[in-house]
């Protein structure tokens, strides 16, 4: 059961290197299963990104830094954070339902819009905000889903870290089910609720 759920985890994020004729970088293999550590991680799903100036593919994104179960690529070594020679820490993007319970689901449908996929991300924590850190993320162009945005529709013009609207209703239900099978005793939010707003 558990290989099954890694399985289908693989081929639902590999549909986000196809979609639209997006290819991965090589630097985010999404092919690679997801792994469920538990350690510091970046939270991007609600994060507000802006251009990168020495990269026009990618955008930095505001993320969460936070502690705990997250599933992501890689095995748990290579996602645990590292210290550069001036105290700057790298930790990797993941994902995890833990905003789930304080946003809605934002679905912006139209073919052009533009979004980042932050899942395996490099992410640097501000060293004076050690709850925030900036993750260069690809960009991507297609419908998409976010906790960003407050349920405004007006802010699918701007770009979030997001995902495809399969990929995002998948990683909602099996980090949930995992975390309730596997791990009980840790509290765990349900898949996020969707925005009443219909208008795309």
């Amino acid at each position: 059961m558990k290989s099954l759920a890694i399985a289908l985890l693989t081929a639902a994020t590999a549909l986000i290197s196809s979609a639209h004729g997006q290819t991965a970088p090589p630097d985010l293999d999404i092919k690679r299963p997801a792994v469920f550590c538990h350690d510091t991680y970046a939270l991007c799903i609600r994060a507000l990104c802006t251009p990168d100036a020495s990269d026009s593919s990618k955008v930095v994104c505001s993320c969460s830094v936070e502690e705990g179960w997250s599933m992501g690529p890689g095995n748990c070594a290579s996602r645990h954070p590292v210290r550069d020679g001036d105290g700057v820490m790298t930790i990797i993007s993941t994902y995890s339902n833990r905003f789930n319970n304080v946003e809605k689901t934002l679905t912006c449908a139209n073919e052009d819009t533009k979004w980042a996929w932050c899942y395996g991300a490099p992410c640097k924590v501000d060293i004076h905000d050690p709850k925030s850190a900036a993750c260069k993320c690809p960009v991507v162009t297609g419908p998409m889903r976010t906790l960003g945005g407050t349920c405004d529709h007006d802010n699918c013009s701007k770009i979030w870290s997001a995902a495809t609207p399969k990929a995002d209703a998948f990683a909602n239900r099996h980090f949930y089910l995992y975390m309730k099978t596997y791990h009980p005793r840790n509290p765990t939010n349900a898949p996020a609720l969707a925005c009443l707003n219909k208008r795309i």
